[in-house]
């Protein structure tokens, strides 16, 4: 009996044994759940926060694409409109280049005319610088040849007659043979008078004395020299034309200037067809 009792014990405090290192091996591996449920709570935690900034940080990127997108597409309008408004100013620029270009080209074309005209007056000067010698004076201004003859040669010492003398006559012939000569010349003779007092009541002032001085030339030209009158003008200009107190008589010979445009733009016209 007592061994039933003694092996009873035994088996009891053995069980009990048994049971207690269960459940402080149980208890212990409760502690090791509880740490690691803690543990795994705090990286939870933090991968929690980890994706929330993550979130936050993709966000902010999908925004910054969204304004690099909209950034990007202002630039490719903007460089359109640009390269638009370039190819525009190029346009401009070369049309500008060829206006400048045929303005060059008009200039000099009118370069050219100006010289071919500056040698025909050249040639002309030089025509009539021989007639007139040392019977007047001869100038170029404003393009036309200019023979200035004191009236005393035309019509004498009586500053009132409008009677060519005969001693201007050889004068006035060699004049003629030289018109005639260039027939494509205009002639406009041109009347300064001066005279004071007018007894003559036929002669009403210097207006009317200048104009019939320069007729009377006119005249004897048409009539004994031959020179078209279609090509001769009458000025009178009185006492406020002279550019001398001595009272004299300008012959002006000067080229047809609708020639010299018409020269003018026959060669535009070449030069544009080249």
């Amino acid at each position: 009996m007592k061994k039933i009792i003694l092996l009873a014990s035994v088996l009891f405090i053995s069980t009990t044994s048994i049971h207690a290192q269960k459940k402080k091996d149980l208890l212990e591996e409760i502690d090791k759940l509880r740490q690691e449920l803690t543990t795994t709570k705090g990286e939870l935690n933090d991968s929690r926060k980890k994706e929330k900034a993550t979130l936050t940080q993709v966000e902010t990127m999908q925004m910054q694409v969204k304004d690099l997108k909209e950034t990007n597409a202002s630039l490719l309008t903007n460089m359109s409109s640009f390269t638009e408004l370039s190819n525009q100013k190029a346009k401009n620029l070369e049309t500008s280049l060829k206006s400048l270009q045929e303005k060059d080209k008009q200039i000099n074309t009118i370069n050219d005319a100006i010289s071919k005209s500056d040698s025909v007056k050249l040639a002309t000067l030089t025509v009539f610088k021989n007639v007139v010698g040392g019977e007047g004076k001869i100038a170029v201004k404003n393009g036309a040849v200019i023979i200035t003859v004191a009236n005393t040669l035309l019509f004498g010492d009586n500053d009132k007659s409008v009677t060519i003398e005969d001693k201007a006559k050889g004068f006035l012939g060699k004049l003629a043979n030289a018109l005639n000569s260039k027939s494509d010349l205009r002639i406009i003779v041109e009347g300064n008078s001066n005279a004071l007092n007018f007894k003559d009541k036929s002669i009403v002032d210097n207006w009317d004395l200048s104009a019939r001085q320069a007729a009377a030339v006119v005249r004897i030209l048409q009539n004994e020299y031959k020179v078209e009158p279609k090509r001769m003008d009458v000025v009178g200009k009185s006492e406020y034309g002279s550019e001398s107190i001595e009272t004299s008589t300008r012959i002006i010979i000067d080229p047809k200037f609708d020639e010299f445009y018409g020269l003018v733009k026959e060669s535009m016209k070449n030069g544009s067809k080249g």
